[in-house]
């Protein structure tokens, strides 16, 4: 069985603050921490803000990849991170940014990718988040 050349994280998170979805300078801090708390050296990182709202925030890792983009009026962000590192767990990242942004639901789908045996892609599933984070 071939290992798998890396592995992406693709996450939903709904009910987040539409304050910090819409801060730019915010999710360029917290996707560089969120990058380092999974353990990635961070080689770049750029953010854009839309007009009227949203942003999206790419941060280039010696790794691979971390990208976020917001939708504030949905309370919606999307995260894709991709890591071809063993060392680093793109979880981590998650779970860091899903309680900066006060997320109450979670939708993820974990991908190995480069994988040569062609096995099937998973599929998504519901996770759970933190007590501290669910809705009131």
């Amino acid at each position: 069985m071939a290992k798998p050349l890396g592995r992406h994280l693709l996450v939903e998170l709904y009910g987040c603050d539409a304050s910090r979805l819409d801060d730019a300078e915010f999710l360029r801090t917290e996707c560089a921490a969120a990058a380092s708390a999974m353990g990635a050296t961070v080689v770049g990182v750029h953010a854009h803000r839309f007009e009227p709202v949203g942003v999206s925030v790419v941060v280039v890792l010696a790794e691979s990849h971390l990208a976020l983009h917001t939708w504030p009026e949905q309370s919606t962000a999307s995260l894709d991170i991709f890591t071809c590192s063993t060392l680093t767990d793109p979880h981590r990242a998650k779970s860091h940014l899903a309680d900066c942004l006060q997320s109450r639901h979670a939708a993820e789908l974990e991908l190995d990718r480069g994988n040569l045996d062609r096995q099937p892609p998973a599929r998504w599933r519901t996770v759970e988040l933190p007590a501290g984070l669910e809705a009131s």
